[in-house]
């Protein structure tokens, strides 16, 4: 595919998310109040006076100090966001408006960042940061290692002024969106191409795993805001996967130490019963907090990006994953369980006996 060198992108910006665990929860009204104006709860209505997404407990939204930066020669004024979701996720966003400029150039920066080591320095500067904001909103804050990464390219005009179908005829987007610089095959452009979705012809979403090029003339950022809240999602779920491995471990192993059941460990079973079934209530509880977070309710657009984007993050994979795991624990508790309820059946009989021979020892004595 020929490159148009005569197509300029007026107007851009290329959207940098980082995403972290950071704590049990967030509580969100507590940030509201630490912040107050400089806050704002996240709301996504593509049309005036309906609700295209509906939250259980909207995101709150908050601005950090911006940073400058020289990337390839020229001088970039970088905004910087935050978003602190109510499940202990926190995202930090780099905002990096680009001046007009031709689609190689444009490619090149794309890279250069990707490539650039000190993003992620500075990400996590910007997290320690919000971390001291949040303070006491934080509730059990532990961050984790687990952090997703995230790249939007963001398109709003082009001069001459074209359409989106013109333009993907003219520019093979795959060397952006899959950071390479030699020619692609038909094939991966394809696939890649298979993942668009447009509403009107000047608009258009493309998806990738770790990146989106989205052309949007209004300016909105809702589309964005969809496939951060997406990758909060997934960051969230594999969190509490490994969680729900390394409580399964725990409980094998803990089994296996206590060898053989018998009626002289009752006590202990019942307390590693007791553990097994407050896992699975809360790790059932989170999951479920996550999965209700967000419900699609009237914009078929949007729900498609949004469903689209969790099928290329696999989020479902995640989500039954987590379930299978409770599924272990839920019957590893039944299991301890109905022994505890045999042993006690064991104890009891045992009682019985030793009452029954002990009347008839003292019947005896008696005589």
């Amino acid at each position: 595919m020929e490159r148009d060198s005569s197509i300029s992108i007026k107007t851009s910006k290329i959207l940098i998310y980082r995403l972290y665990d950071v704590a049990y929860e967030i509580d969100l009204l507590k940030v509201e109040e630490k912040l107050k104006e400089e806050a704002r709860r996240l709301r996504i209505e593509r049309k005036p006076f309906s609700k295209t997404f509906e939250f259980a407990n909207p995101p709150v939204v908050f601005q950090l100090k911006g940073v400058e930066r020289e990337i390839l020669g020229r001088a970039f004024k970088i905004n910087v966001y935050s978003k602190a979701y109510d499940y202990g996720v926190v995202s930090i966003i780099l905002e990096v408006p680009v001046p007009r400029i031709d689609p190689a150039s444009f490619e090149r920066l794309a890279l250069s960042l990707e490539n650039d080591g000190d993003i992620d320095g500075e990400c996590k500067k910007q997290l320690g940061q919000v971390m001291l904001i949040l303070g006491d909103s934080l509730v059990l804050p532990n961050v984790s290692s687990f952090e997703e990464d995230y790249t939007v390219f963001y398109i709003e005009s082009f001069e001459p002024d074209i359409v989106v179908e013109d333009f993907l005829k003219s520019y093979d987007i795959s060397r952006l969106m899959l950071y390479e610089e030699r020619p692609l095959a038909d094939r991966v452009r394809n696939e890649l191409m298979a993942q668009r979705l447009s509403y009107y012809k000047n608009d258009c979403v493309v998806l990738n795993w770790d990146n989106a090029l989205i052309i949007e003339p209004s300016g909105s950022m809702e589309i964005p805001d969809i496939l951060e809240f997406a990758n909060a999602q997934l960051i969230e779920l594999r969190y509490y996967d490994r969680i729900m491995s390394k409580e399964l471990e725990y409980i094998y192993d803990s089994i296996s130490a206590r060898a053989a059941f018998s009626i002289w460990k009752i006590k202990k079973y019942e307390e590693l019963a007791a553990k097994v079934m407050r896992t699975f209530t809360e790790l059932t509880d989170v999951t479920e907090k996550i999965d209700n977070s967000l419900k699609v309710t009237e914009d078929v657009y949007y729900a498609r990006i949004y469903m689209s984007a969790l099928r290329l993050f696999r989020v479902k994979e995640w989500e039954d994953s987590i379930r299978r795991k409770l599924d272990i624990a839920y019957n590893v508790y039944d299991m301890l369980y109905r022994e505890i309820a045999n042993r006690r059946t064991e104890l009891l009989e045992m009682a019985i006996v030793l009452l029954i021979i002990l009347e008839i020892i003292v019947f005896f004595l008696v005589k």
